[in-house]
């Protein structure tokens, strides 16, 4: 009995040492250094912006909300 409940005690233990690390790693993780922000969609995205076409009325419109927001 007591053999068993040392075996239940270990694995209790062993699994909430592995959530608390899990846990740390999650909450206070470093970001690398190396990766550069992000300035917009991708070069191949579905909706990149082409630069030789110029925006509509409505396109011109929401570009100037979404300045106000920003």
């Amino acid at each position: 009995m007591l053999r068993l409940l040392r075996s239940v005690f270990r694995r209790l233990l062993g699994f909430l040492w592995d959530t608390l690390v899990t846990f740390g790693k999650m909450s206070y993780s470093v970001p690398d250094s190396s990766c550069e922000p992000a300035t917009g969609p991708g070069p191949h995205h579905p909706e990149r912006v082409r630069q030789d076409i110029p925006l509509s009325h409505v396109e011109k419109a929401l570009q100037r909300q979404l300045r106000d927001i920003a």
